[in-house]
């Protein structure tokens, strides 16, 4: 019995050596990532662009916002990240993106971001209606005035629609979703995998662009 244990250590050992035993993950198409057909347009020159749609409601999204946030601060420089609402054609969905790009539109969209998240699953605040939401913005110091003129402007009802379209084109069944580069969508794992497929995303489309690492 001792014996079968030691050379059952000793083989794994030799398989760590050679490298056949890896932590590295192994991610597969049509799996864990989905190419998306016809591909869209990604980064300009060697950028590479990342966007990550959500819901506000969603509490995979929720969990998966401290992970992004780490994520952003070691990504690589020629890697650009935008943060797009899935349009869901639900009264209270679009309320809430179009809420997103009123509170960017007036620079507070940073601040409040997280903060929206923690309401609604940390405090069970609903925020379905834009009456609910302008309660809790008015609590956040939020000029109502100006975030009503916003959620009217036409810069806002322009991101609403692109965000819809693209939502579309790529093929956004579920969130979180993160597209890379416009040529692959990944979706269904939870946070730190989540993060790392899209490191293997980004190395996919650098080495089909021929993009250097930087």
């Amino acid at each position: 019995m001792k014996k079968h244990l030691i050379l059952s250590l000793l083989a794994l050992v030799a398989l760590i050596l050679t490298g056949t035993v890896s932590s590295e993950p192994k991610f597969e198409e049509d799996l864990h990532y989905f190419a998306i057909f016809p591909a869209q347009p990604g980064g300009e020159g060697e950028r590479i662009q990342v966007t990550e749609f959500f819901l506000y409601t969603c509490p995979h999204c929720y969990q998966l916002e401290p992970h992004i946030d780490a994520w952003l601060k070691n990504k690589p420089n020629n890697v650009d990240f935008d943060r797009v609402p899935a349009m869901f054609d639900r009264d209270s969905v679009l309320m809430q993106g179009k809420s997103y790009y009123a509170l960017r539109l007036m620079g507070v969209a940073d601040q409040l971001h997280p903060k929206l998240f923690n309401a609604i699953h940390k405090e069970g605040v609903l925020l379905n209606t834009q009456q609910e939401m302008e309660e809790f913005l008015a609590e956040q110091g939020v000029d109502l005035e100006a975030y009503r003129k916003a959620m009217k402007s036409f810069a806002v009802q322009t991101q609403a629609r692109r965000a819809s379209v693209l939502g579309d084109r790529y093929d956004l069944r579920a969130v979180p979703s993160i597209i890379v580069d416009g040529k692959y969508r990944a979706t269904g794992l939870a946070g730190e995998a989540m993060m790392q497929l899209t490191d293997h995303l980004i190395e996919k489309v650098k080495v089909e662009r021929g993009i250097a690492s930087q």
